[in-house]
């Protein structure tokens, strides 16, 4: 929210991260992945898929008592056009689950260097079981005592993961 001043906000999906040029995602300024690209001077030579992403960005222009919510894993850019702003902001995270973040980077660890036709059988595992709209039913044809991790959203369920994820994390090595 805008408590004095004026901001220019520049929101991107996450269908524009590819032409946006992210920065190292362990090394950051904030604690988020930025993009690389100066939105107020973009240099298309070295940067020249910005313009696909600037495509799609979408302008905000917000003044006191204003609020923009952003959604989850959208880019944004903030731009004072006054010289005096006070902003007012939140974040939230899912941290009892943490995230997709580590997620990502474990399956950059463990997926993206396979071969081919390695990756690409991810991809379908990924779909069924993660992205697919109806990857919650995944396992509707096991019995409920025998879904496992796959079963529907619980307490049980979501410990009995992460007692999954600690025994081969640490037994990797």
């Amino acid at each position: 929210m805008v408590a004095l001043g004026r901001r220019r906000f520049t929101l991107f999906p996450p269908e524009a991260t590819k032409d946006l040029y992210v920065g190292p995602l362990n090394v950051t300024i904030a604690g988020q992945p930025v993009s690389m690209v100066d939105p107020l001077a973009p240099d298309l030579v070295r940067y020249p898929r910005y313009d696909a992403a600037r495509a799609l960005g979408l302008t905000a222009e917000l003044g006191p008592g204003d609020a923009l919510l952003v959604p989850s894993l959208w880019w944004h850019h903030v731009e004072a056009t006054e010289p005096v702003n006070v902003l007012i902001n939140y974040w939230h995270n899912d941290v009892e689950r943490g995230g997709g973040f580590p997620a990502l980077i474990h399956a950059m660890l463990t997926i993206r260097d396979l071969p081919a036709a390695q990756r690409e059988a991810w991809h379908t595992w990924f779909e069924h079981l993660v992205f697919d709209d109806d990857a919650q039913h995944a396992a509707d044809h096991l019995p409920a005592h025998g879904q496992g991790v796959n079963g529907p959203p619980s307490p049980e369920r979501d410990e009995a993961i992460r007692q999954f994820l600690l025994k081969v994390l640490s037994s990797s090595g």
